[in-house]
């Protein structure tokens, strides 16, 4: 049977069967669920409401209204051809792990470690400055262009080492050179 006419077909049944191929050269507006089994797009899409990629154990879901890619526990974000990266979070631990070949670098000109509310600083790096570890939001230790500083106590690069303050020594102190004391030594 075929349908010619300028004007629009209207079907007024429960069920329209077509066997066959449809080719369509105009919009398609569908009102309800449309049950695809294979969708296979060749031009753009545009989802204009969240989506959700339904997996085996967790959902990965585009929040519409909030701009966020969510991805439920256990489902992974993996990149490489070979899966060497994943990012995940497993119900207990966010993990970021490099599974595959090569280092996994991290390139920042000013790169920090903060808690998770970013109010306080652990590690803090510099390019061409200072490397600095933090004890409760206190600077305890960083490097210098001679060595490491750790409170008021400087060890160099080249051997030497200046204490401030009382030194306390266990049973032996040993030295092989001179030793001069200021007063009271």
């Amino acid at each position: 049977v075929n349908l010619n006419g300028e004007a629009n077909l209207t079907f007024d049944g429960s069920t329209l069967g077509i066997t066959g191929s449809i080719d369509l050269s105009a919009d398609i507006d569908v009102d309800g669920t449309a049950n695809i089994d294979i969708l296979d797009v060749d031009g753009a899409s545009n989802f204009g409401a969240d989506v959700v990629f339904a997996g085996a154990g967790a959902n990965i879901t585009f929040d519409q209204s909030e701009d966020d890619l969510i991805f439920g526990d256990g489902a992974k974000a993996i990149f490489g051809t070979g899966s060497d990266l994943e990012i995940f979070h497993n119900g207990n631990h966010s993990v970021i792990a490099d599974v595959g070949t090569g280092n996994l670098q991290l390139r920042a000109d000013d790169f920090r470690v903060t808690d998770s509310t970013n109010s306080e600083v652990m590690i803090k790096a510099d390019t061409d400055g200072a490397v600095e570890l933090y004890h409760n939001n206190v600077q305890t230790l960083f490097t210098t262009g001679i060595g490491i500083t750790v409170g008021l106590t400087t060890l160099q690069r080249n051997g030497n080492a200046a204490f401030a303050g009382i030194t306390t020594i266990g049973t032996l102190l040993d030295v092989n050179g001179r030793i001069d004391g200021a007063g009271g030594a």
